[in-house]
């Protein structure tokens, strides 16, 4: 299993010290950027707990299962040897028409009980149905109490959420919400001129509709976790020897420390039109990335929620949202 790395927290001082120079404050982007790819990859480890979870609770199910029938086979062969059961014979020394009269006796006994009891039946009646009422009304008021484990909307096993299409989420799969979020990093530092062969003067063009689709790691999710790994080491750590476009090769992804540096935004705007230019920064580029990735976290939260997998709360709230709620 992949394990993440912890990031450095900050301590008073590097607290204090970006509260006084803007600089510092804006490198803290870095640390955030990182932070979202790891609660990524936090997120897919708990999924594969589960996942192990779901197949334990299989196999202990299947050996109980086989266990059980081991059991009902063992008593079938028993009975299977014994005697059968016959049914019991006629009185002796009874004709057909002394039996005949001790039934219409038997059957005018019966009919005087039944109106003894037939007032004691329509109370058990009566209490009955009030006990079922209050089960009811009991369930009515479950339903609507909340609950730290959503019932399933879309039944699934925990195998199957990575890559299963979301009724709620536009066939949406938390794979491919994952991949897509991954590509904007990916994109935004493989673009980089440094990395391109090029030098640091050479404009910078970013186009984040050149996006990778149906690729590995949107149904691995051993791959996935190894990606956004990746990704949020080469933040940490500014340069690092791997290659995000290209897995299988290795090569030294540098990362821009001027969040000022200037990059040619292309941008798909209307299908029907080509793609236009903007003008962004490093900076702004990476908040973005970090942003867009809370927005698709709220979405994958949306369809866990709808196979029955509950997140902690603030998974997928931006910052905003936690800072306006903080001080209400």
């Amino acid at each position: 299993m992949a394990t993440t790395s912890t990031l450095p927290t900050d301590t008073a001082e590097a607290a204090a010290a970006r509260a006084t120079d803007p600089a510092n404050d804006s490198q803290h982007i870095f640390t955030v950027a990182a932070r979202s790819l790891r609660d990524c990859v936090e997120l897919l480890l708990s999924l594969k707990a589960a996942m192990s979870a779901e197949e334990r609770e299989e196999r202990q199910h299947q050996q109980q299962h086989h266990e059980t029938a081991g059991c009902t086979n063992g008593s079938t062969h028993g009975l299977s040897n014994g005697h059968s059961q016959t049914s019991p014979p006629n009185p002796a020394g009874k004709s057909m028409r002394d039996i005949h009269h001790m039934s219409r006796s038997a059957s005018q006994e019966a009919e005087v009980g039944t109106d003894g009891s037939s007032q004691h039946q329509e109370q058990q009646q009566q209490q009955q149905q009030q006990e079922q009422q209050q089960q009811q009304a009991s369930q009515r008021t479950a339903d609507r109490a909340p609950s730290a484990l959503p019932k399933a909307i879309t039944p699934c096993k925990r195998s199957e959420m990575y890559t299963k299409p979301s009724v709620l989420a536009c066939q949406g799969t938390i794979g491919k919400h994952v991949r897509h979020l991954h590509d904007h990093y990916r994109l935004l530092l493989s673009t980089y001129p440094p990395n391109k062969n090029s030098s640091v003067s050479d404009e910078w063009i970013l186009d984040y509709d050149r996006r990778s689709r149906e690729v590995p790691m949107e149904t691995d999710i051993d791959h996935a976790i190894q990606e956004l790994e990746r990704l949020q080491f080469i933040l940490q750590k500014y340069q690092t020897p791997v290659d995000p476009s290209t897995p299988s090769q290795t090569m030294d992804i540098t990362v821009p420390t001027n969040l000022l540096q200037p990059i040619t935004l292309q941008a798909t705007i209307d299908p029907m039109h080509s793609p236009v230019s903007f003008q962004t920064t490093f900076g702004r580029e990476l908040w973005f990335c970090s942003l867009h990735a809370v927005h698709h976290f709220a979405m994958i939260k949306v369809i866990c929620g709808e196979f029955g997998m509950a997140l902690t709360e603030g998974f997928g709230l931006a910052p905003s949202t936690v800072k306006s709620r903080l001080h209400h």
